[in-house]
């Protein structure tokens, strides 16, 4: 029974380690996902202060149509560009960070039951140890009694 008990416990504790690589490897994920979406906020902050700074720029009036075309035609782009950078944001946000996420909380999850399921298997090998530790030291006990008991018997006796 032992042996079987020491198998159980080993396959909880390979379950374990294979359920904590899981979450380093989701965890990692949601990191550098998070990472990512740091970066994106940044290149929206960075489109929308260049916008703001043209938009300063163009307080006076163009000199020409050719030079006001122009301007719009740049503003448009850059108008554009803080769209597309928050529409990217907000696409990772709602895509791969809530992936991300969910996947490290299912991993989180998984760990946590594996380790559970070590513990139980632990505690049910230590009291079927400390069974067997029980039952060594009745037979001992009965073997020593025994071995009193024939000693007492082969003495000659005293009439």
């Amino acid at each position: 029974m032992a042996t079987q008990l020491e198998t159980l416990l080993a396959l909880r504790r390979d379950a374990e380690n294979v359920a904590k690589s899981a979450l380093d490897v989701a965890a990692g994920a949601c990191a550098r996902a998070n990472e990512e979406q740091t970066r994106l906020i940044a290149c929206w902050q960075e489109a929308t202060h260049a916008l703001e700074r043209e938009r300063q720029r163009w307080a006076e009036a163009p000199a020409t149509a050719v030079q006001a075309v122009t301007r719009e035609l740049y503003r448009r782009r850059l108008d554009d560009e803080v769209a597309g950078t928050a529409r990217r944001g907000q696409e990772h946000r709602s895509r791969v960070i809530a992936a991300a996420v969910a996947a490290e909380n299912e991993a989180r999850a998984a760990y946590t039951e594996a380790q559970r399921a070590r513990e139980v298997a632990e505690k049910v090998k230590e009291r079927a140890d400390a069974e067997e530790a029980k039952r060594a030291d009745r037979r001992a006990e009965d073997a020593a009694a025994d071995q009193a008991l024939a000693t007492f018997m082969r003495r000659p006796r005293r009439v």
